[in-house]
């Protein structure tokens, strides 16, 4: 498995893996400004595909969230690791959220180069067979138990809001972290005409696998 080191999008390839119905698979330890550029690309390809070109914006902005919560759950893996604290153990998990943002925002650069010695990748995979456009973004540090729960009630949650607001209105209160990002995701997606199978968070024993998945011949709505 290879880092994304070109920014130019192989349009016969991409070409190629639409019309045999294969994953795409594009795989970076650190997710630069220029692999996001070309993951943005690729994804417009598929779409004008699909002649669904008119959803490019929102699923842009649904990747662009997942990949963000993937690679900061690598990043938290390292740093956890490096700090000697347990991800699962509840209270090592508290004392080291507690410092993790200002800790690894001050000092990105050293956290993002120990995943990238880890091996801690970010994966995206884009699949357009049998009239779905599947769309999974994966990371191999496997999210917890308590973490899939917490984000899965979130997702739950996010789909009884009728609007933006109105979530806006209950996150206020909520304990455990807005999570606003997964929120707008959930309600944009249902915005778009997709019911509660259209995204989902799956965990492996080995990676964490966030999917979109898109029918092709998806109606415009409103």
């Amino acid at each position: 498995m290879s880092d994304i080191d070109e920014v130019i999008v192989d349009v016969e390839k991409v070409n190629r893996a639409i019309l045999m119905e294969v994953p795409l698979v594009m795989t970076s330890y650190t997710v630069p400004r220029k692999v996001e550029k070309y993951i943005e690309e690729v994804i417009t390809f598929f779409l004008n595909y699909a002649k669904q070109n008119r959803l490019r914006d929102n699923v842009v902005y649904c990747v662009q969230e997942l990949v963000v919560n993937a690679k900061k759950a690598n990043t938290k893996r390292v740093y956890f690791i490096d700090r000697g604290l347990n991800l699962d153990d509840q209270n090592d998990y508290k004392k080291g959220m507690a410092t993790f943002k200002d800790d690894t925002l001050s000092n990105i650069d050293y956290y993002l180069e120990l995943q990238r010695r880890q091996g801690l990748y970010v994966k995206i995979i884009l699949h357009l067979k049998d009239n779905l456009i599947t769309i999974e973004i994966r990371n191999n540090a496997s999210i917890t138990a308590v973490e899939l729960d917490r984000i899965r009630r979130r997702i739950q949650k996010a789909r009884e809001y009728s609007n933006m607001e109105e979530a806006l209105v209950q996150l206020l209160d909520d304990s455990e972290g807005a999570g606003l990002g997964l929120v707008m995701l959930v309600i944009m997606l249902k915005k778009l005409g997709l019911g509660a199978d259209a995204f989902d968070i799956l965990r492996t024993s080995d990676e964490t696998i966030a999917r979109i998945v898109i029918p092709k011949d998806l109606k415009k709505t409103g």
